[in-house]
């Protein structure tokens, strides 16, 4: 690909990402580590601490204390991993599915809110655009998954 469609697709991506953080969620209740943490497990389900460090690039007392802040709050459990009883699995509790529930609805709200300001045929245009670009990012996170953290 062209440096000038690496450079586009950059572009939307980073566009994308700060309009999540800016203008979607609410920040108030959790750290952008911790909602990270809940993207993941809603996502992939039950993992391993470790393997959960290693997905978001954390190191494992790092990852250890965020679990434990994050259970104490209610959002996260453990159980026993039952291919080795020795490992526990961190898993979204009750009120980790509702948090996530929550923030996924405020989200769809803000941007239900937003897209008035954009024409009709934009809004058509966003909609068909965003078939593609779900199926491509995903193309690319399980690309980036199986390549490990991508080095600078």
């Amino acid at each position: 690909m062209e440096p000038a469609g690496v450079d586009a697709i950059s572009e939307m991506i980073a566009l994308g990402t700060d309009t999540m953080w800016r203008y979607l969620i609410d920040r108030n209740d959790l750290s952008a580590s911790a909602a990270l943490v809940l993207n993941r497990l809603n996502r992939e389900g039950p993992m391993r601490l470790t393997a959960l460090a290693a997905a978001e690039g954390a190191s494992q007392s790092g990852m250890t204390q965020l679990v434990q802040r994050m259970e104490c709050q209610g959002l996260l459990e453990r159980s026993s991993d039952p291919d080795d009883g020795r490992a526990s699995l961190v898993m979204l509790s009750a009120a980790g599915r509702r948090n996530w529930d929550s923030r996924a609805e405020t989200r769809r709200q803000r941007i239900a809110a937003l897209l008035p300001a954009v024409s009709r045929d934009d809004q058509v245009a966003l909609w068909l655009a965003s078939q593609v670009v779900v199926r491509v990012l995903g193309q690319m996170r399980e690309a980036a998954g199986l390549q490990g953290p991508v080095a600078e």
